[in-house]
């Protein structure tokens, strides 16, 4: 099954005169228009390891660590 999420359709618009001289580029030609947000690799990791965390939770492993991103089980 082959699916796209609702929230990265967008409306592709056109570029205007204003646009077209301040990027170089030939008016008329279609525009997309999309925020992208980048985040740091120490926050991308904090998340990835808290999903993974719930991942586990869900799976029904609770003692468990994440080392180099990978979970294991947690030793004494």
């Amino acid at each position: 099954m082959f699916g796209v999420k609702d929230s990265l359709v967008v409306d592709i618009g056109t570029v205007t005169d204003e646009i077209a001289e301040k990027y170089n580029v030939a008016k008329g030609c279609k525009l997309l228009t999309w925020d992208f947000v980048l985040v740091t690799d120490e926050v991308t990791k904090k998340l990835r390891e808290e999903e993974a965390r719930k991942a586990m939770e869900k799976l029904g492993l609770k003692h468990m660590a994440i080392v180099n991103g990978l979970p294991v089980p947690e030793v004494d």
